[in-house]
């Protein structure tokens, strides 16, 4: 759909729809993001559109927006990718202005109320989806024993793969210990892929300078909800710090290390395969099956609803980081010291 093309008054309204959503200093991501929902906006204007040979003036809007709908509810969509579909075309009526069209206020606000019936519609449907793939993903999630066999394994696997790539470096020894370090980092944070991907050079040097006896607290700016909750955190005790400042050590002799980023690519732009190098380092560890960050994160998550009081609940929140508290320990006595005291050395800092 991105290749079809409009009159050119429509095609200059798409670009203008386009730079709103945009904003004025747009990240990659959201460029991306922008160029799939004006071919969402191109698909559903060539449906309304059909049969009409005049379409600058933006009169075949006056159809029903109900027939369009029924295309991507009957189609092999789930149905939350179809409330998706029509929830990005209501955001784009709702742009509408149409300065220069036949349509006027009463059609806009008949398509704006059409729209919402749609969406009001399908809300049942939406909501026992969610509830049946939340129960298939909660019996798939980690154990506990899984995500201690992953940080003591990281503990060791981490500082041998520096030491491969500060003698002999290769591509697969650097997506290993990527692999690890967004495995270590999600088993105690449970952040997006985004947090890792877009942390930079600065702004773990940054954390050097700021660091204490207790750790080195690391703010990412760059993230997929930093505009409703502010920098990401990653406190790293001394010891995983370390594994830190020798890989900005070990870049600096390597060739292509130009990328600003701590995870770098041979491009500009930051690393999009974090989830398969996760798989790799998961399937290391010496544990089966599929994994993802998001199930790291929803182990958290069912974590801290489960063992942890509203007041601990909103501790967390409010610290912006998954903090391992001693009821995570509760009904599971295999945990190890060790994990104990990592754990510890987090909640005294």
């Amino acid at each position: 759909m991105r290749d079809i093309t409009f009159p050119y008054i429509t095609e200059e309204y798409l670009q203008g729809y386009r730079e709103h959503y945009e904003g004025i200093d747009p990240t990659v991501s959201l460029q991306e993001n922008a160029v799939s929902k004006i071919s969402r906006v191109k698909s559903f204007l060539t449906f309304m559109a059909h049969g009409f040979k005049r379409l600058s003036d933006w009169l075949f809007k006056r159809d029903l927006i109900r027939g369009w709908s029924r295309s991507p509810i009957k189609s092999s969509l789930q149905v939350t990718t179809s409330d998706f579909y029509i929830k990005n075309i209501a955001h784009f009526v709702k742009y509408m202005s149409c300065k220069g069209s036949r349509l006027n206020q009463n059609d806009m606000t008949v398509k704006k109320r059409e729209l919402v019936a749609i969406l009001k519609s399908l809300r049942k449907k939406v909501v026992i989806h969610q509830m049946q793939v939340k129960r298939v993903k909660m019996e798939g999630l980690p154990s506990h024993k899984d995500i201690i066999a992953c940080l003591t394994a990281a503990t060791t696997r981490i500082p041998q793969l520096l030491d491969v790539m500060a003698s002999n470096p290769t591509t697969a020894t650097r997506l290993l210990l990527y692999g690890y370090l967004t495995l270590h980092w999600s088993c105690i944070y449970g952040h997006r892929p985004g947090v890792y991907s877009n942390m930079t050079n600065a702004e773990v040097r940054k954390a050097e300078t700021t660091g204490t006896a207790f750790g080195y607290l690391i703010h990412v700016s760059n993230h997929k909800t930093a505009n409703a909750f502010g920098e990401a955190q990653l406190y790293l005790t001394i010891e995983e710090f370390g594994w830190m400042k020798r890989w900005l050590d070990i870049k600096e002799t390597l060739t292509c290390t130009q990328n600003r980023y701590f995870l770098y690519t041979a491009g500009k732009n930051p690393s999009r395969n974090l989830a398969y190098f996760l798989r790799l380092a998961w399937a290391d560890v010496g544990l089966k099956g599929p994994i993802n960050f998001t199930d790291i994160r929803t182990f958290h998550a069912d974590n801290a609803k489960r063992f942890q009081d509203p007041g601990n609940r909103q501790r967390v929140s409010d610290c912006g980081r998954i903090l391992f508290q001693e009821s995570f320990f509760e009904g599971d006595c295999g945990h190890t010291a060790a994990l104990q005291s990592h754990c510890k050395q987090r909640q005294q800092h």
